[in-house]
């Protein structure tokens, strides 16, 4: 009888060539279970995307999937079997499980006793039972136990052998051990399952360590080290149809991936962790990077590194398809479910992470927590700003995993963090220190904006910093002769974004707040607020957003607002378009709440849903747009977004990966996946709380 780690790697040889062969596909029973089995298991994969996975084609009436073709009854099954264009979570590794052991339960009664395919050394190995708690990753007090015994070692420098260590090693199909010093990565090692997996992992780590120190490891320096454990379970053979099918069907952050080529000691193995998904494409300290590497993307570097082939890694080639590198080359592509464990500062217990971060929970949220939000978030944006005597140095994107951020935010990108802390400063939702910090900062902005040197006089430039600039201008109250000449070069260039055609929604509906705002372009602004919806039809006013619902508010000052038919009607379609728990399933808790976008490449919720959710908060701001009867009702629905909205800032979970994780504290990324944090996300993000917290209070 077999350990786990010995089953676990038997397991992560199988090629589906092999594994199919096993399968009497001649039997009508087995073929019906079969067609049950591909429906259920190929039924996650049918979003409402430009490129399905899966598809029926019209002659053939057949199913594919892969290099694999199934009857017209499994691909009718999994087309129709709770298909919705919601459904859009990514295939985890437990139906992938679920489905293997459903092929496996289908085997004659002559091979009732698993047998495992032959392995590489030649040996044909029996299990008693393959079940789905073999495939998963180790247990949670298993994790906690070898995290001890690891924490220990790396204190001591000595790598002492114990029966937890052992254990994890036995439960586990490859770990990964990262350690960060002052938030830098000093040493990181993957290694397969096996009893000794943590110890050879644990040396090698400490070999990192010495060659950073460049000595022996003293132990206040072992005290300032970060630890972070990743543990897999079983390495389950995955063939994609494409690139661009796998960033679809594996969860960036949740799910590890691999390749492996070769055979006996010729055998080349690489994995790739959720965690180095998610830090990779950072760049240095003077680069921001891409922000992550996409699961597809990691796949291809897995099967270029095992093919010692640098081209296979180019998406684009053709010759680097991966059902070509299957068929043509040998190579074997695998995911894996992972437990994620890590310290969030070097004297505390670690706890476990969900796609290294934590769940958000929408019961925690009320006014009062969104108002500390609101506070972290003006001060995150306050960090970007460097006040001198002449205005302000605004930084650009961010990303907190390198440290590194462009060095002068783009114009329109700093108007609207200027827009966003007078907002914040003027709304009384902001504490009172930041609420004067951030009126400051925004002033700041202000004097940058409008430099004397016409010459090196910004504002007219870009249309969104026009729009904002005269919004704080108002918003705050300044009147100085320096800015005057500024503020007439603004309205000048949003007279002119009004009077052309509606080329960008985004731009004209802030033009038209900006307008509504200025005694000289009010008129051009009532008349141009028609003229934006019937440029933009109720299906695409997302583009709009947030800013036509706060410009048409301001537009109308009489006691009903005429586009608020239209407003409730995009209400209505935006929430049929709320990820929600059953649709999100486990691998996409974090994305609850987050809008889904069906036309992009990439639907799953990121900071794009800000602006419909700031649209939607602004909507509950105004008796007009939702009267007083209806807004506990819309405050409800609105909820699962604000928590979104919670769970796309950063904190001290996340931070984990961080160099600095102070100064990324409450910054709002760009997607789960991608950790860069860009000025203009954030500042959306605390007009959004502004609007939604005055709503909420509205006749409290």
């Amino acid at each position: 009888m077999m350990n786990r780690s010995e089953i676990l790697r038997r397991l992560s040889v199988i090629f589906r060539s092999d594994f199919m062969s096993l399968i009497p596909f001649k039997s009508l029973v087995v073929g019906l279970a079969r067609d049950r089995a591909m429906g259920h298991f190929l039924q996650p994969l049918c979003p409402s995307a430009p490129t399905p996975p899966v598809c029926i084609q019209p002659r053939l009436q057949a199913a594919f999937f892969g290099p694999f073709r199934f009857p017209a009854v499994a691909g009718a099954l999994a087309l129709q079997f709770r298909n919705t264009f919601r459904r859009l979570r990514a295939t985890r590794c437990s139906a992938t499980a679920g489905f293997v052991l459903g092929l496996l339960s289908a085997l004659s009664p002559a091979s009732a006793q698993d047998v495992l395919p032959k392995h590489p050394e030649g040996e044909t190995r029996k299990v008693q039972q393959i079940s789905e708690q073999l495939l998963r990753p180790p247990a949670p007090q298993v994790m906690m136990d070898g995290f001890a015994d690891l924490r220990a070692w790396l204190r001591d420098g000595v790598i002492k052998p114990s029966p937890a260590a052992k254990t994890l090693g036995d439960s586990t199909g490859a770990l990964c051990v990262t350690l960060r010093y002052g938030g830098r990565v000093v040493g990181r090692s993957v290694e397969i399952g096996g009893p000794d997996a943590l110890e050879r992992a644990a040396a090698n780590v400490l070999k990192d360590l010495k060659s950073f120190f460049g000595e022996q490891l003293r132990g206040e320096q072992a005290d300032r080290i970060v630890i972070s454990l990743e543990a897999a379970g079983a390495l389950i053979p995955y063939q994609p149809s494409s690139w661009d099918a796998a960033d679809l069907e594996i969860p960036a952050g949740i799910e590890g991936v691999g390749a492996r080529w070769g055979e006996g000691d010729q055998q080349r193995l690489r994995l790739v962790f959720p965690s180095m998904m998610l830090t990779f494409g950072h760049g240095s300290e003077k680069s921001v990077g891409t922000g992550g590497q996409a699961p597809g993307d990691a796949l291809a570097s897995c099967a270029a590194n095992v093919l010692q082939d640098p081209s296979v890694g180019l998406r684009a080639d053709p010759a680097s398809d991966p059902v070509k590198l299957a068929r043509d080359r040998k190579v074997m592509f695998y995911r894996f479910d992972v437990s994620q464990l890590a310290q969030i500062n070097p004297v505390e217990a670690p706890v476990f992470l969900y796609r290294h971060g934590r769940i958000v929970q929408e019961k925690d949220i009320n006014s009062a927590v969104m108002r500390s939000w609101a506070d972290g978030i003006a001060q995150h944006l306050l960090n970007r700003v460097a006040v001198h005597d002449k205005g302000a140095l605004v930084s650009g994107l961010y990303s907190p995993v390198s440290g590194a951020c462009v060095p002068r935010a783009e114009i329109g990108e700093e108007g609207l963090i200027g827009l966003a802390l007078a907002r914040g400063a003027e709304s009384g939702v902001l504490a009172p220190d930041v609420a004067n910090r951030s009126r400051e900062g925004a002033r700041a902005i202000l004097r940058d904006l409008a430099a004397r040197d016409e010459a090196k006089r910004r504002v007219e430039s870009s249309p969104i910093a026009a729009a904002a600039y005269l919004l704080t201008l108002r918003t705050l109250g300044v009147e100085s002769p320096e800015l005057k000449e500024a503020t007439t070069a603004a309205s000048k260039a949003v007279r002119a974004e009004l009077e052309g055609t509606v080329r960008s929604p985004s731009v004209y509906a802030l033009a038209l707040w900006a307008a509504s705002s200025d005694a000289s372009l009010q008129e051009l602004a009532q008349q141009s607020l028609p003229k934006l919806f019937r440029a933009v039809p109720v299906e695409k006013l997302a583009a709009a957003m947030p800013w036509a619902v706060v410009a048409a508010r301001t537009i109308s000052t009489g006691e009903d607002i005429p586009s608020a038919g239209m407003f409730g009607e995009w209400r209505e379609l935006v929430f049929k378009f709320v990820l929600r728990p059953q649709d999100a399933g486990s691998d996409g808790e974090d994305l609850v709440g987050g809008m889904v976008f069906t036309g992009a490449k990439s639907p799953l919720p990121s900071a794009q849903s800000l602006r419909v959710i700031g649209g939607l908060a602004a909507l509950i701001n105004d008796d007009r747009l939702t009267p007083p009867p209806e807004r506990g009702k819309e405050i409800a629905r609105l909820l699962p977004s604000l928590r979104f909205v919670r769970q796309l800032m950063g904190d001290e979970y996340n931070g984990t990966m961080f160099v600095d994780p102070l100064r990324a504290e409450w910054g709002i990324r760009n997607a789960m996946w991608d950790q860069r944090m860009s000025g203009e996300a954030s500042a959306l993000g605390l007009i959004t709380l502004c609007e939604a917290i005055e709503g909420t209070q509205r006749g409290h």
